[in-house]
């Protein structure tokens, strides 16, 4: 495990996107599922992003791009995929909690691989 973050402006993205998906929650209670999933997966991902922020793993970006992944799944395998506002929520915030975790993992990798070669 290392402590440096390839870039701690996306990890603080994750984070505040975890956060914003969390606190959708609220807007979702007619429906059970969506609001369930927003509060525990936006929670997970704000929890994976800190714990990355202080000390820095690409455990932490498999995690993300997983609860990303599962964010964009969920609407449509929870069955709120006809909920517009739920499902675009999930949608588009999980497509961007993935992208970050990818490029994360990207940066990490680049920089294990220019490290290793000095």
């Amino acid at each position: 495990m290392r402590s440096d973050v390839p870039s701690k402006g996306l990890e603080w993205t994750n984070l505040i996107l975890g956060a914003g998906l969390a606190c959708a929650a609220i807007m979702f209670v007619g429906l059970p599922a969506a609001a369930w999933n927003a509060g525990v997966v936006g929670a997970l991902i704000v929890c994976t992003s800190a714990m990355a922020l202080y000390r820095y793993g690409d455990w932490a970006e498999w995690s993300n791009l997983t609860l990303g992944c599962w964010a964009v799944a969920a609407p449509f395998l929870l069955g709120f995929g006809s909920a517009q506002g739920p499902m675009w929520t999930h949608v588009l915030i999980g497509i961007c909690v993935a992208t970050f975790a990818t490029l994360q993992l990207v940066a990490s990798r680049r920089a294990h691989a220019h490290s290793s070669t000095n």
